[in-house]
């Protein structure tokens, strides 16, 4: 499927959008890995791919894709940009 272009305005609010969330996650988690992805199989934007450390809890863990899914959908209400969220493990 062809990539949607992106104005200079929206790729730059795109990426700090993403460096906002890795942001939050690494204050709640400083040892998960976080990798992310422009590849588009529809509507979406980007995908973030949280991978938490073995050290977490399941609570923890739970709290986290919460958190993550949260703020996906608070950016798509706030910008229209849709980021796929999901944590993994």
């Amino acid at each position: 499927m062809a990539c949607k272009r992106k104005t200079s305005r929206q790729q730059k609010l795109l990426d700090s959008r993403l460096a906002e969330l890795v942001s939050l996650i690494k204050d709640v988690s400083p040892l998960a890995r976080v990798e992310i992805s422009f590849e588009q199989y529809g509507d979406e934007d980007a995908h973030i791919c949280v991978y938490p450390p073995a050290t977490l809890t399941a609570a923890e863990v739970e709290s986290l894709e919460l958190m993550v899914g949260e703020c996906c959908n608070d950016i798509l209400l706030d910008t229209g940009l849709f980021i796929v969220g999901a944590v993994c493990g």
